[in-house]
This record gives structure tokens, C-alpha cells and sequence, in this order.
């Protein structure tokens, strides 16, 4: 497992099964979150799951996360997770990730 690193600290970075990706979807849907939030949301759940004592809301991520270096981090964390290739194969097949066909 990969490290990321964000704000002042390291975090390792595992890698999703399917079944993570349906439970963000499922929390994604209950509280009703907008894309950047869900995208958030994402980063935290993939921490988390390496980390169980990473205990950030997604407002305290937001303020610990540098707005220059976010973009890297995402791309790194979903680049480990796997989450980059499940979204271009749903992406190659006309379906949105975690819904099905568009």
C-alpha cells in the first residue's frame, strides 16, 4: 500500500473491493451529497479504511487539504484505490459508476 500525503500528516492508501464502492454510493444517496462533497467523502472513506482511527468530517478535511495540491492528492488516492480504473471501464461501457446504464 501506497502513502499520500495531506496537510501535515501520511496516510496509506488501500485498495476498494466492490463492496466499498456501494457503500459510498449508499452514503452518498442517504445524505444527500453534492459532487464535491462525494468526492471528499471518497477520499476520507479510502483513509479510513487503512486508517479506522482517521476521524475527519468532510468541512475538517477541507481545511487540513491545500486547494493547490488537492487535485494531485485525488488523483493519487484514486490512482491506489483502483477507483481511476473502475471509473474508466464504467466510463468505456456508458455507465455511471455505482447506478448502472445512463
Amino acid at each position: 500500500m501506497a502513502k499520500v500525503k495531506i496537510g501535515k500528516e501520511e496516510y496509506t492508501i488501500p485498495r476498494l473491493n466492490n463492496k466499498d464502492i456501494k457503500k459510498m454510493e449508499r452514503y452518498r444517496v442517504e445524505k444527500k451529497l453534492d459532487a464535491l462533497d462525494f468526492d471528499t467523502y471518497i477520499l476520507i472513506y479510502t483513509i479510513q479504511k487503512a486508517s479506522p482511527d482517521f476521524k475527519m468530517t468532510i468541512d475538517e478535511f477541507d481545511e487540513v487539504a491545500d486547494a493547490g495540491e488537492i487535485n494531485e492528492i485525488r488523483e493519487k488516492i484514486n490512482d491506489i484505490s483502483g477507483l481511476t480504473k473502475y471509473i474508466e471501464k464504467t466510463k468505456s461501457k456508458n455507465l455511471t459508476p455505482g447506478i448502472g446504464k445512463v
